[in-house]
């Protein structure tokens, strides 16, 4: 078994200073634990990236390709594991401008999934498809119709926290990847990723988190105060 668990994340566009949150948080819950730290850097000044270097930062490039960034990083990160994958036991993989660890997800992930036939994890937005009108309208301009009619009674889980054993994720990234170009919208992740999810194999072997199995929180989804009082009714929990 690979003694090492991976945190990698992606960007383009942003300055450090809008990094640092999750950066930082990254440093504080790894310190002293074997976890490599890597993330995929598309547009960046010298200064972002000397910066990530001189925190221990493994840099990697994003390629230039007319994909929308929230598409291209999942080829970007598999572009890492397809090479890197055995070396680690867990990968975690998240946003980078809005998501912050408060513990060390590894600890999570071998307490829930070490043993048991789960090796991934999703976490749940609180919220069924056909109740949040962003998701909702996505879902359907994605796939359409039928598809939507077929998944708009799932929960919602967040494409914008994901972890699990490292091959796993190494092949859910690609087929989100794949699944997500040349579809009639550009940002599509978050409905393949859920479509993924509520088919097999991935039905089968993923631990569906709800927000009180403390994976994560998705504070945007169920406390953002423009929206509590219209989501309230339709939390799941």
């Amino acid at each position: 078994m690979a003694e090492k668990n991976l945190i990698i994340g992606a960007f383009t566009g942003y300055t450090y200073n809008q990094l640092k949150p999750w950066v930082e948080s990254v440093e504080e819950v790894t310190l002293g634990k074997e976890v490599d730290k890597v993330m995929v850097v598309g547009e960046a000044s010298n200064e972002t990236k000397q910066i990530l270097i001189d925190k221990g930062w493994i840099l990697q490039d994003m390629p230039k390709m007319n994909i929308p960034v929230h598409v291209l990083r999942f080829l970007s990160i598999y572009d890492y594991l397809e090479t890197h994958w055995k070396k680690y036991q867990y990968v975690v993989t998240t946003d980078v401008k809005d998501v912050y660890f408060q513990s060390n997800p590894f600890d999570w992930l071998e307490q829930k999934l070490l043993g048991t036939t789960n090796k991934l994890v999703a976490g749940s937005e609180s919220m069924l498809y056909m109740d949040e009108p962003w998701g909702s309208e996505n879902l359907w301009q994605t796939y359409g119709p039928y598809v939507y009619e077929i998944f708009s009674k799932n929960k919602i889980y967040n494409v914008g926290t994901i972890g699990g054993a490292s091959e796993y994720v190494k092949d859910l990234v690609f087929n989100i990847f794949t699944n997500a170009t040349n579809r009639p919208i550009p940002i599509v992740d978050q409905a393949v990723y859920n479509v993924l999810l509520n088919t097999q194999p991935y039905k089968d072997i993923t631990f569906f988190a709800n927000q009180c199995d403390g994976w994560a929180c998705q504070a945007g989804t169920t406390v953002d105060p423009s929206k509590i009082e219209q989501f309230r009714p339709a939390l799941t929990e």
